[in-house]
């Protein structure tokens, strides 16, 4: 009997445990224990974390964080393509495009939706909590776009090196991870800019629709991809243009005004300056997206 409640007791404590982590994975004033502004917050989330209560994360255990998830997502790549090509290849209608019917090229579609999820989720938690976050406050932490930094800056990473390793990633790509990468190290690697950051990966909202369309748009006239094409254009305007524009002027305006001591300061500068590169190009794709579907009326016409 005594052991049957020793089990008990045990299966409680482990739910309990559980739903404390699902709490504060979506809690947004959650705040590690013992902190105080100044102090490093990252790395104490008790989905991630990497050192104990009352002590700061250093720079060696944040590049440790991201190479464990960078492993993470290279196994959850090859995992996808050998299912990819045992179970969904066979069955995919054939590309017009050659190199996408390569398997790798159609399982990473799988890797990449499953990135979108879970980043696009955890960063518009964050952006509803921050939204009209006063100047002052840009260089406030938030757990969210911690836990989201850490997924997503990792697999830019392991996209980039196994895209290029593959072949199916173009110049414009490669530019667009690098600068994501370079933004996620800044970001990421001083512990700071919840919202900026926030904003920036909630731009993967978009994605979730594109990565459908990419996959589909030269192998079949259905009507799911049309609609997908449909959803990925209104979601770039809202979320690439209308909220990736404010971020960035949010951040430049107010970033030296207001400039943490905590911070290393030319690395805040080279930031803004790729926000606004990364900007540009996303007006340059939305000219691009809008041009494509004026031609595309005109053809229907």
């Amino acid at each position: 009997m005594m052991a049957l409640v020793l089990m008990a007791a045990s299966s409680v404590s482990r739910a309990v445990e559980s739903t404390a982590k699902v709490h504060a994975w979506w809690d947004p004033a959650w705040r590690p224990e013992g902190w105080v502004k100044g102090k490093r917050f990252c790395g104490h989330h008790p989905v991630l974390r990497v050192v104990s209560p009352g002590e700061e994360e250093s720079i060696t255990l944040f590049f440790k964080t991201i190479g464990m998830l960078c492993v993470l997502w290279t196994i959850l790549w090859y995992l996808s393509a050998a299912l990819t090509h045992v179970f969904v290849t066979p069955r995919l209608p054939r590309s017009s495009v050659e190199r996408e019917n390569s398997t790798v090229y159609v399982s990473q579609k799988f890797v990449a939706e499953l990135k979108c999820l879970v980043v696009a989720a955890l960063a518009n938690v964050a952006v509803v909590h921050m939204w009209g976050q006063a100047g002052s406050d840009v260089y406030e932490p938030n757990v969210q776009a911690e836990l989201a930094g850490d997924f997503f800056l990792s697999f830019e990473i392991v996209d980039l090196v196994l895209g290029s390793l593959h072949g199916f990633l173009t110049q414009l790509y490669v530019l667009h991870h690098v600068l994501h990468i370079v933004l996620g190290l800044i970001i990421r690697g001083n512990c700071t800019l919840g919202f900026p950051a926030a904003v920036l990966m909630s731009q993967e909202t978009s994605s979730v629709f594109l990565n459908f369309y990419l996959l589909m748009r030269f192998r079949s006239a259905h009507w799911s991809v049309t609609r997908s094409r449909d959803l990925f254009a209104l979601s770039f305007g809202v979320w690439r243009i209308f909220l990736n524009t404010y971020g960035t002027l949010h951040f430049v305006r107010n970033y030296r005004d207001f400039m943490d001591p905590d911070v290393v300061e030319w690395q805040m500068h080279v930031m803004a300056v790729v926000l606004v590169l990364a900007m540009v190009l996303q007006w340059y794709w939305g000219y691009e997206i809008v041009r494509s579907a004026i031609k595309s009326q005109k053809k229907s016409d």
